[in-house]
């Protein structure tokens, strides 16, 4: 995901930690919160902040106003936790929508706590396939793509492929995400495992891939973390979130970035399960499954439309330095969501258990 330079984070917002975070979510709740919704002209979605949550008021939330005359107040970031919670507590007054990892979508649809979308008014038929559930979809496209320091990875000797970047041979420094989601992608890519052939994920291999370089692995836990390690020298070569690798080109840091040959997730529209202002959110929804908002996302931050339709309206520019550019589009694949909720406890527990091996 995009909000905070992270994606699908079970290990962080696991569902093992959905109990606590309930609790602190009521304890933090006042009773009018439980009860208030949104006025029937205000629409509170959820969704990054900082600079990111201006290119959301930007590409989203300022068009749905124009369009629809509901206004759009941005709320703090919220995760599967607070859905829980929210949903548990009927309070509304926390929020209408949520864009929340495609991950964390996909789980809320496991557990019920989101509202099916009614795909007679959310049209899907012009969404990339992999990028539609039962109750959400992506809103925008995210890659974890191969960067490397060009000060100290010289010209000829730069990483082509994954399987060059997990080469145990190169002894390199090199940073990956602490967490087994999307890094256990990486790792069966850098075995040589296609990736029309990634799911379901052999954790075995992926495990022994990691082995195989631990010593000369950086853990990162954040976005601008990995930043740092990569755009400072800490490592020579990184996995990067697509749109904090094209960050680091944009600020003139000695960082380039391959687009092909990755895993994709991003940013999903998710409506609590039960919520009195569906019928309002719905249309929120069916607004940013529309190519014109999507577009101007692109034409704002590396990141690639879910809707083909948006394609022509993007600055090439900006098309390219995304995951679902043309010329990129046919070598990357969507993480396969669905299976990544069935299977995450015991994913976690394995890439825990790894790491204190």
């Amino acid at each position: 995901m995009t909000q905070n330079g992270k994606s699908f984070h079970l290990s962080r917002r696991h569902l093992l930690q959905l109990g606590a975070g309930a609790a602190a979510f009521a304890a933090t709740s006042g009773t009018a919160a439980l009860a208030q919704s949104s006025p029937p002209t205000e629409l509170l979605v959820t969704g990054g902040g900082g600079d990111f949550g201006t290119y959301l008021q930007k590409a989203y939330y300022d068009g749905f106003q124009a369009a629809s005359g509901i206004k759009v107040s941005p709320q703090p970031y919220k995760g599967l936790a607070e859905l829980k919670a929210m949903v548990e507590a009927k309070a509304w007054g926390q929020a209408d929508v949520l864009l929340i990892s495609a991950g964390e979508a996909a789980i809320a649809e496991k557990l019920g706590l989101s509202e099916p979308l009614d795909y007679s008014l959310v049209k899907s038929d012009d969404l990339l396939k992999g990028s539609v559930g039962k109750n959400y979809f992506l809103t925008n496209v995210a890659s974890s793509v191969l960067a490397w320091n060009t000060d100290t990875v010289k010209a000829g000797s730069e990483p082509k492929t994954w399987v060059d970047f997990f080469n145990p041979s190169n002894r390199m420094p090199r940073a990956l995400f602490k967490n087994w989601n999307q890094t256990f992608e990486i790792a069966l890519l850098g075995a040589g495992v296609p990736i029309d052939k990634l799911y379901p994920l052999d954790v075995d291999l992926a495990l022994k891939t990691l082995s195989d370089i631990r010593d000369t692995i950086r853990w990162y836990e954040g976005g601008a973390q990995s930043q740092q390690m990569l755009g400072g020298g800490e490592v020579d070569m990184a996995m990067l979130w697509v749109n904090r690798a094209d960050g680091l080109v944009s600020d003139g840091k000695p960082v380039k970035y391959l687009n092909t040959n990755t895993v994709l997730d991003g940013d999903a529209i998710v409506i609590p399960a039960g919520h009195p202002n569906k019928e309002k959110a719905m249309k929120f929804a069916a607004y940013l499954a529309t190519p014109e908002p999507q577009a101007r996302l692109t034409n704002l931050v590396a990141l690639g439309p879910s809707n083909v339709n948006a394609v022509p309206l993007i600055d090439p520019t900006r098309l390219a330095k995304t995951a679902t550019a043309p010329e990129f589009a046919a070598t990357n694949r969507f993480q396969d969501f669905a299976w990544l909720a069935e299977n995450g406890d015991r994913l976690t527990e394995m890439f825990n258990k790894w790491l204190l091996g």
